[in-house]
């Protein structure tokens, strides 16, 4: 499984098709959340892994105890049970002070309500941990993070990188997904664009505070259009 599956494969498939009908929204708006919001949360944890070694062991703990790719086994429950007080607690942990930002933003783009926007963040987070844990276990099973490395850089074309800055492993692997690599210098979340390359760019167009609306919905629907059936 890519990043790729987790979008517009069969797991993104079937999380379009069980956010539809969980939370009454229509197929194709759902979709575009999808699209949008994966990336947007993959350059929220690279950030949240560089910013401080604290942070990025508690996400590598948070990957060992809780999120270790078992979700895929059971899809449906997931979207049978629905989002959860604690996926929606696990959104604000991924997007921080830009929560409200990216809710307004996909609501906006979408047509979606920003509850139900809220709802789909939610049940879209233990995807996306999911998935870097399903990541990490094949790192620690071959025994070479920069195997690991390579193969996450090619999965968007970014290629590997070996400057992972204070996030480690788990920088390099969610930056290298992002295509370029992981780099200190991303701020995701700051003012400063984020400097990974490739889709590691335009999603840090996306949290810097210097854009206007409009220019983060433009970026949106560029995301969404990557990634689109």
């Amino acid at each position: 499984m890519n990043i790729t599956d987790l979008i517009s494969g069969s797991v993104g498939s079937q999380a379009i098709e069980g956010i539809s009908q969980k939370l009454g929204v229509d197929k194709n708006q759902a979709q575009y959340v999808v699209a949008a919001a994966v990336p947007l949360m993959m350059s929220a944890l690279n950030y949240n892994a560089q910013k401080s070694p604290e942070r990025a062991e508690g996400i590598q703990q948070a990957l060992s105890s809780k999120h270790n790719g078992g979700i895929f086994d059971n899809l449906a429950g997931l979207f049978n049970q629905g989002p959860t007080e604690d996926e929606d607690k696990m959104v604000n942990h991924i997007f921080g002070k830009n929560t409200d930002t990216v809710k307004e933003s996909l609501s906006e783009k979408s047509g979606i309500s920003i509850g139900k926007i809220g709802g789909i963040l939610a049940l879209l987070a233990p995807l996306v941990m999911g998935y870097l844990g399903k990541q990490r276990q094949s790192q620690e099973s071959s025994g070479s993070g920069g195997g690991l490395g390579d193969l996450l850089g090619s999965i968007l074309g970014g290629g590997n990188s070996n400057t992972a800055g204070q996030g480690g492993g788990l920088g390099e692997i969610i930056g290298s997904v992002l295509g370029g690599g992981a780099s200190q210098n991303s701020q995701p979340a700051g003012n400063q664009q984020t400097n990974t390359g490739g889709l590691g760019d335009l999603v840090g167009d996306f949290f810097n505070q210097k854009n206007d609306k409009n220019a983060k919905g433009s970026i949106l629907d560029s995301l969404a259009g990557m990634f689109g059936k």
